[in-house]
């Protein structure tokens, strides 16, 4: 007798098939309450955004084109004083008649960009910032050129006119400088100056020029008060700068190598030769390296003629340049 099948085992059921959908509870009044606030919260701080961000735009807007009206919502009186702060030579009258601010003119009203535009044009001026300072007050800060050499230019059938040339290049006309100190400095030649605006272009080269006279300033300061023109001439064809001194013709110097060797050189050279009696230099070639040709007053012939009979004189005999010691002996 064959046994019956079993009933087949009732199918296992997963999680997944259970019925996950809970009711949510209604939310209470406080709930709801809360809920408005946080957006009232959020619509305020957005309304405050916009309105901040609107109310610059409007402030700048009114700076650029109703300086006007800026100037009635902003407590401002008309410009009594100009303060001057500078680290050159300049006065608060110069800068008063550059400015030619309009009687009466408030402090708001008055276009900072077009006014230091104004100054700047002013080749002496190199940087120029102005700031209001209310309820009356413009403050002018201006940083100033320094004048390295002069140079006089012919304009018209009149007078020579002298310039000054700073380290940038820059060519203008120089205002409240002391007359002593622009006459220790040189005069600039060899140079072409091109109409360009109201002045000239800058002078190309300066920066070598300058390093080349503020080292024998310092270094040789009894060399470079005898200094007299300064000669630009074979600047872009062989990197050289002669220099016209009160005892000394000719003196070429090279931008190729360093000015404080050049100048010590030129030092000893000058030192030596003040030895021979009734002979000076004429001219003295700094460019080569090692070597220092000189031509003197005199021929050699000349000055061997004017030897004592008896033991040797104080005669130019120069030892090589390297044999020299180092920077202090300037």
């Amino acid at each position: 007798m064959s046994a019956e099948p079993h009933a087949s085992a009732p199918v296992g059921r997963s999680w997944r098939e259970i019925n996950q959908g809970v009711k949510p509870r209604a939310m209470s009044a406080i709930g709801w309450r809360r809920r408005r606030l946080a957006w009232l919260k959020y619509g305020f701080l957005a309304l405050l955004a916009g309105g901040t961000g609107w109310g610059g735009w409007a402030v700048v807007h009114s700076w650029q084109h109703d300086r006007a009206a800026l100037a009635n919502a902003v407590r401002s009186e008309a410009v009594k004083e100009i303060v001057l702060i500078t680290d050159g030579v300049l006065t608060q009258r110069w800068v008063a008649e550059k400015l030619a601010l309009p009687a009466g003119v408030t402090l708001m009203e008055v276009d900072l960009a077009r006014l230091r535009d104004r100054l700047a044009a002013q080749g002496q001026v190199r940087v120029a910032v102005l700031t209001r300072s209310f309820p009356d007050t413009l403050v002018v800060t201006l940083q100033e050129r320094t004048p390295v050499v002069r140079l006089q230019v012919q304009e018209g059938p009149g007078r020579p006119r002298q310039l000054l040339v700073a380290r940038d290049g820059v060519v203008y006309d120089g205002s409240n400088y002391d007359s002593a100190l622009l006459a220790t400095l040189p005069w600039l030649d060899g140079v072409r100056l091109i109409r360009q605006r109201d002045g000239y272009a800058p002078v190309a080269g300066m920066d070598a020029v300058t390093t080349l006279l503020t080292t024998a300033q310092l270094q040789a300061p009894h060399l470079y008060r005898n200094w007299l023109i300064v000669s630009l001439a074979r600047l872009s064809a062989r990197d050289e700068i002669v220099v016209k001194a009160q005892d000394i013709p000719e003196i070429v110097f090279t931008r190729r190598e360093d000015f404080f060797k050049q100048v010590s050189q030129l030092d000893y050279v000058a030192d030596m030769t003040s030895r021979v009696p009734d002979s000076t230099l004429q001219s003295v070639n700094l460019t080569l390296a090692g070597q220092v040709p000189v031509r003197l007053s005199r021929t050699p012939e000349e000055l061997e003629k004017m030897k004592p009979a008896s033991g040797p004189g104080p005669y130019l005999s120069l030892p090589p340049i390297a044999n020299r010691k180092g920077r202090n002996d300037l």
